[in-house]
Parts: structure tokens; C-alpha cells; sequence
């Protein structure tokens, strides 16, 4: 038969280890969650810098082509 002191700790050492895995759980969901956002976050990274590639590609193009005039290089009127 167990003495009413070895009951208690034994009841104290179960509720702190059911602490602990709980705990657990939540830190592993939490570690998930975070895993996930980071992979959304690369993915969008990604796709941002397609575009801003695209951009600066599309702004190369539009831009003046080398060796005529544009509108910096013109002489004022009153020239």
C-alpha cells in the first residue's frame, strides 16, 4: 500500500509531465505553423522577384535606345 505523500508526488509528477506534453503539442503546431509561413513567404519572394525583373526588363526596353536623342538630351528653345 502506498502512503498518502508517495500518492501526492505521484499525482504532482503526472500533472507535470501532462504540463509538459501539452506544452509539447503546442510548441510542434507552432513550429508548423511558422514552417509554413515561411515556405508562403519564399514562394511570394519568388513571384515578386519574377516581376520586378519583368519590370525592369519592360523599362529597359521602353527606355531610349542608345544613340538617339531623347527628351534630356534635347537644347532648350530659347536656344
Amino acid at each position: 500500500m502506498t502512503s498518502p505523500s508517495n500518492n501526492d508526488e505521484f499525482k504532482r509528477a503526472a500533472a507535470r509531465i501532462d504540463e509538459l506534453e501539452s506544452r509539447l503539442a503546442q510548441q510542434d503546431q507552432a513550429l508548423l505553423d511558422l514552417g509554413d509561413e515561411l515556405y508562403r513567404q519564399q514562394r511570394q519572394i519568388a513571384r515578386l522577384e519574377t516581376q520586378l525583373r519583368q519590370l525592369v526588363d519592360r523599362m529597359q526596353t521602353v527606355s531610349t535606345p542608345e544613340g538617339v536623342a531623347g527628351p534630356a538630351d534635347e537644347v532648350p528653345p530659347h536656344y
